[in-house]
């Protein structure tokens, strides 16, 4: 059995916890008998020109939020497991924050067929079966596709 693209491992949920722990508590300016001082994020301002100033602590909620959404990351999370000499199933997971592309799970799916073929030096392929749907996870749900493709040599 074969796994690759492990987007979302143990070290990646370990990030984005403290990330999410972090933005909670950016949101805090004090907590009532410790002195301002003591406070996680003061409430100094970033000076960005003369007329413009930002708080710090809308700095650190961007950087989680950025962190959380991460917009660099790819969309899919793609699994393949080889079931014989020439059959693999191919399964894929959307992230969970992403702005469109709900139509692309079919051509990633080829794309990723694509790859198999030209990895094993056959000549086509051929997609035995294919079905996508929505896992219903908490605490947001995601686009889950998968397949089982035939390596034509």
């Amino acid at each position: 059995m074969q796994i690759t693209a492990a987007a979302f491992g143990p070290r990646r949920r370990l990030s984005l916890t403290g990330a999410i722990l972090f933005s909670l508590l950016a949101g805090c300016s004090g907590i009532e008998g410790v002195p301002s001082s003591n406070m996680l994020i003061p409430p100094d301002l970033v000076t960005v020109s003369k007329s413009l100033s930002v708080p710090l602590e809308s700095i650190a909620a961007g950087v989680a939020l950025f962190v959380i959404i991460d917009p660099l990351a790819p969309n899919w999370q793609i699994e393949e497991m080889r079931l014989n000499d020439t059959r693999y199933r191919i399964a894929m997971r959307k992230k969970r924050f992403t702005t469109g592309g709900d139509g692309e799970a079919l051509p990633a799916f080829y794309r990723r067929a694509e790859q198999l073929v030209r990895a094993r030096g056959a000549l086509s392929y051929r997609v035995v079966e294919f079905s996508e749907g929505v896992d219903s996870g908490v605490p947001i749900a995601q686009r889950i596709a998968q397949g089982v493709v035939e390596i034509v040599r």
